[in-house]
């Protein structure tokens, strides 16, 4: 029987382990899903490592003893200095990065809106994606859940494939590839778009406290969240859902008062007057501390223009002209809204054109209360006026008169912040103190929070047709959250990312072609031919 070479059998260890640990971590970087077995290829190669060394001891100690091996091992400290200094870099650069984005569209730069509720996330958020390794779309969805994760560390995800791990998926109850499950520690939502229009919206329901509900009045011809047509607000209702609001109709003439649930209250375009009724019971939703948005049409009679005053806001018998609209494309009676309040947090930062078709003006009355302060938010250009001969408009005979119209800017837009005090008497108490005219009985007085109004000048520029025109739907939901008190959502919403192919004339593509395919790699020929002409030449 053959004796064994230790020396052989040592030095075979010492290349076997080497050989495992260099496949071991090829296999950790290249392959995601192999990396929780890599462990083994750890601990086997390492044996072997530590095997050669105590083999072949003696062997490494004469080594070690030569001059050229002491060279030999200070090039490798220096090395292994260097390497520690580039994973120091590294490290720091991990906790302390800078990311700019130089592509046209800003494809890789979050939205401000979903920056602020990252920026404001009271708890961790985890999101696990189902996708299939191989997936196209998984490498997209990680790239956007990357921008997440970058903006704020309670913000985390992990990819899982449900064919590999059944039984996750089953837990989640997954039945679609591309799903992504967001959680919180009490609640969870599911969406099946990794788009951040979708994902922040998920983002928005899965924090938010409870539900706030949006009642929109009916009853007088308003514009109705149920139609589809060009003049419904079905697209204002589902901005406003995603918005994880609840939308609901109130018809007010048969109701007492209200609702005690609803963050805002919103009069969309009424036809026809509201009753006298109808007006007591917004009135004492305002004494309440209520938040109210009205948007009024122009050549209408909605009954609320005494009310509308009390508060401070005047609305305009007028029809705004705006010529500069026909360079747009639009009509001359679609003003165009360009001029906003930058120090009110609807407007503050807001940059971006809105069109009002068909508006009348809304400014702040000569006379506000002194609990009211009036805000003018939008204001059309200078070019346009506020025509009040209807009659020669109509006709198409309209030109700005000096003595009756007024010059542009006009306001078509009022915010009206009203701060007030009330006592302990209830409703009943209040309205029967009215109605009697009886001196209320003293009561000790406490501060409301402070009632908020809108008012545009056209209801028009947010229905199905206008609302995705330019920046009508961020003025209109930026409006919303303001008044349901959530500042933070204030911001320009996310938008559909658009493909901006890059179509070449055949002249440009024979140019391109050309200078990669043959131009440079013959001058890299010749070069290389040259220089090898003049090395024989010396020699």
């Amino acid at each position: 029987m053959a004796r064994i070479d230790r020396a052989k059998l040592f030095t075979g260890l010492g290349y076997a382990g080497f050989i495992i640990i260099v496949a071991t971590a090829i296999t950790y970087g290249m392959i995601p899903a192999a990396q929780r077995y890599t462990w083994v290829g750890w601990i086997v190669g390492l044996l072997c490592l530590i095997a050669y060394v105590v083999g072949s001891f003696n062997t490494i100690r004469d080594y070690f003893k030569k001059r050229s091996a002491r060279y030999g091992v200070n090039a490798f400290i220096l090395i292994l200095l260097v390497l520690g200094i580039l994973v120091f870099v590294e490290a720091i650069s991990a906790r302390h990065s800078a990311r700019f984005d130089l592509t046209a569209s800003k494809r890789f730069t979050l939205s401000e809106q979903t920056l602020k509720i990252l920026k404001n996330l009271e708890k961790p958020v985890r999101v696990t994606a189902f996708y299939q390794e191989a997936s196209p779309q998984a490498e997209k969805a990680r790239d956007l859940l990357d921008q997440y994760a970058y903006a704020s560390r309670k913000f985390s995800f992990d990819f899982v494939d449900p064919d590999r791990f059944p039984g996750k998926a089953r837990r989640y109850k997954i039945t679609t590839y591309g799903t992504l499950v967001l959680e919180t520690d009490t609640r969870e939502e599911k969406i099946t778009q990794a788009t951040e229009q979708e994902l922040t919206n998920a983002l928005l329901r899965v924090t938010r406290k409870g539900e706030k509900v949006i009642y929109f009045m009916t009853g007088h011809d308003e514009k109705s969240t149920e139609n589809y047509g060009k003049d419904g607000y079905s697209g204002v209702k589902k901005a406003i859902e995603d918005q994880n609001y609840a939308v609901r109709d109130l018809l007010l003439m048969r109701a007492e008062k209200v609702p005690a649930d609803a963050s805002v209250l919103i009069i969309a375009g009424p036809k026809k007057a509201l009753f006298p009724e109808e007006i007591f019971t917004l009135k004492r939703f305002i004494d309440q501390g209520g938040h109210l948005l009205i948007l009024i049409d122009p050549e209408t009679d909605t009954g609320l223009s005494e009310f509308l005053r009390s508060c401070g806001i005047e609305v305009g018998q007028d029809v705004i002209v705006d010529k500069l609209s026909r360079l747009f494309g639009a009509d001359y009676l679609t003003p165009i809204v360009s001029q906003y309040a930058g120090y009110h947090p609807i407007t503050e930062n807001f940059k971006i054109a809105s069109f009002f078709p068909l508006a009348r003006s809304i400014s702040v009355a000569q006379d506000v209360p002194q609990h009211v302060q009036n805000i003018e938010l939008a204001k059309t250009g200078p070019s346009s006026w506020a025509e009040t001969d209807l009659v020669m408009l109509k006709k198409g005979k309209a030109s700005f008169d000096n003595q009756k119209d007024t010059m542009g800017p006009i306001p078509v837009a009022v915010v009206s912040t009203i701060r007030h005090e009330t006592t302990e008497a209830n409703n009943d108490e209040a309205k029967e103190t009215v109605e009697n005219k009886t001196e209320a009985p003293d009561r000790k007085k406490d501060t409301l929070r402070p009632a908020r109004i809108v008012v545009f000048g056209d209801s028009d520029f947010a229905g199905n047709t206008y609302l995705n025109l330019s920046g009508n739907r961020d003025l209109f939901m930026n409006t919303i959250s303001w008044l349901a008190e959530e500042e933070d959502l204030i911001a320009i919403r996310p938008k559909k990312q658009e493909s901006q192919p890059v179509v070449l004339s055949y002249t440009q593509g024979r140019v391109i072609f050309w200078t990669s395919v043959v131009l440079l790699p013959a001058a890299v020929l010749i070069i290389g031919i040259v220089v090898l002409r003049r090395r024989r030449i010396a020699e």
